[in-house]
Order: structure tokens, then sequence, then C-alpha cells
């Protein structure tokens, strides 16, 4: 049996994680009103879901899209804990699984070559 590690795997387990994390987050953890989750929701997903689409079809970009991605996320988060102490928590968990989704990407398209 020949086990080959590419990344791939675990670049779809951390975009699964970012992408529930942002709906229980923006969905439902947030006290707003349902017309802000939505839009938030709206806003926040699309870019998870088109590169994952790309990730899973093991196209090379999608790879490199997901590490730009993540850094948006990163910021995103980097944000929320630096200006808001209701959720800095939840900002933590954020640069966490941005940071997961790097390195993994990261660790794919090294195994790619």
């Amino acid at each position: 049996m020949n086990l080959r590690f590419t990344g791939r795997s675990l670049t779809l387990a951390a975009l699964a994680l970012l992408l529930l994390w942002l709906i229980f987050w923006l969905g439902w953890l947030v006290a707003a009103s349902p017309a802000e989750h939505t839009l938030w929701l709206t806003l926040a997903l699309p870019p998870i879901i088109i590169v994952a689409m790309a990730v899973r079809r093991d196209i090379k970009g999608g790879y490199v899209w997901c590490g730009f991605v993540s850094l948006g996320y990163f910021a995103q988060g980097m944000t929320v804990v630096l200006t808001s102490r209701e959720y800095a928590m939840a900002g933590a968990v954020e640069i966490f699984l941005s940071l997961l989704l790097f390195t993994s990407t990261s660790a794919a398209l090294r195994a790619r070559h």
C-alpha cells in the first residue's frame, strides 16, 4: 500500500472547519438582526466555497487562491480580536483556522512539486 501525503485532504478539512465556524459564529453566535446575519454570511462564505470547489477538483490555482483567501480571514480575525472584547475568543478561533488553512495549503503545494 502506497500512502503519500498530498495535503489535499488536510486543506479540505481546514476549509470545512473554517466554513462551519463562520456559519456558527456569524449566523448564530453574534447578536444581530436576521438581515445582518444574512448579509455577513453572504459576504463571508462564497470565497471559501469557491476555493473549496477548486481544491476538491485538485486544481493547482485553487490552492494558490486558498492561501490568499486564508489571509483575508486571518485579517478579519485579527480585527475582531483587537477591537471587540466580547468576541475576542471567536476572532482567535478564526485566526487559528485561517493559519491552519494557510499551512495546509502550503503543504499541499509543496507536495504537488
